[in-house]
């Protein structure tokens, strides 16, 4: 395979993997955004994706999605509830649900496809093809068949910063995460944003969950998101709750994800086992090199003051 033609390969899978970290990245960066961080976004994307099959199974694609989203705005609900009005630790709280979710998931899929049992496939994405943008170097392959998901997650990209930079329940959003006295000598309610923004990111991990089976395979498998969360939590740091960043950042880690799957059908040169731990690895790195970058920049202040 000529060089561009493998990259060209490469980049068409990345633009199909990233939906899942952008869209799961989003809801946190509006959670972050009110000073909280939710560690249960593995858990919420696996009840998400057996809700999202489900719903797929019953009404199609969309219900799919929609069943997805709600599952986790549930258990994003939970986590507003008992962190912002109960004041839970919100670290704690964030474990409970992601294995809550993971166990829920598990029980679910055994009521969806008991032992012995053949697992039923459920609608996937409808087939969006645009022809136009295949003759685009090296990325045009990728973006002419790139899903539905991948433009979705583009137009909420889009929306969520336009909300964040725009509006004002995005500016008091941030308000309550910048200093929680002046918002409320301001008459906003922190208990109340962070409410909603848990919810948002519970909605937003669903729809990443249910966008993994519903992007091609319909099926729901245990532990299905292999770490998407993780890797989407990870992102969004070095993005610095940036969505333009987020998507930047996802497409860099779905390059490395691409690689791992083509490595199972080619021989790149190294041990496939090392390719699938390349995305892993890479988020280690970037966090260890961005948490020395703050460490630094807080030192220097320290000395300023």
């Amino acid at each position: 395979m000529a060089p561009l033609d493998f990259w060209a390969v490469v980049i068409a899978g990345a633009l199909t993997l990233c939906a899942p970290v952008v869209l799961a990245g989003l809801g946190e960066i509006f959670l972050e955004r009110t000073g909280g961080f939710n560690v249960g976004i593995e858990g919420m994307m696996l009840v998400g994706a057996v809700f999202g099959v489900i719903g797929s199974l019953t009404g199609g694609f969309w219900l799919g999605l929609l069943t997805g989203i709600i599952a986790g705005a549930v258990l994003g609900l939970v986590l507003g509830l008992a962190t912002a009005w109960g004041k839970a630790d919100i670290i704690i709280v964030g474990i409970a649900i992601g294995l809550l979710g993971a166990g829920l998931s598990i029980a679910l899929y055994q009521i969806l496809a008991p032992a012995g049992s053949n697992n039923q496939s459920a609608p996937t994405q409808p087939v969006v093809s645009l022809p136009f943008l295949a003759d685009i170097p090296l990325i045009g392959r990728g973006l002419a068949d790139a899903g539905i998901l991948f433009y979705l997650s583009i137009a909420l990209v889009a929306a969520s910063w336009w909300v964040l930079k725009h509006t004002r329940f995005g500016l008091r959003l941030s308000a309550v995460g910048d200093d929680e006295g002046v918002a409320i000598t301001r008459g906003i309610s922190p208990r109340r944003y962070r409410t909603i923004a848990a919810i948002i990111a519970g909605g937003f991990a669903g729809l990443a969950g249910a966008s993994i089976p519903l992007s091609s395979i319909g099926t729901f498998t245990p532990g299905m998101t292999g770490g998407s969360g993780f890797i989407a939590l990870a992102v969004v740091i070095i993005a610095r709750l940036k969505p333009w960043g987020l998507l930047a950042g996802a497409l860099l880690f779905a390059v490395f994800n691409s690689l791992s799957l083509l490595a199972q059908t080619q021989n790149l040169g190294m041990p496939v086992e090392l390719y699938q731990a390349l995305p892993y690895l890479a988020t280690l790195f970037v966090l260890c090199v961005t948490a020395r970058q703050r460490w630094a920049k807080s030192r220097r202040q320290v000395a300023i003051a």
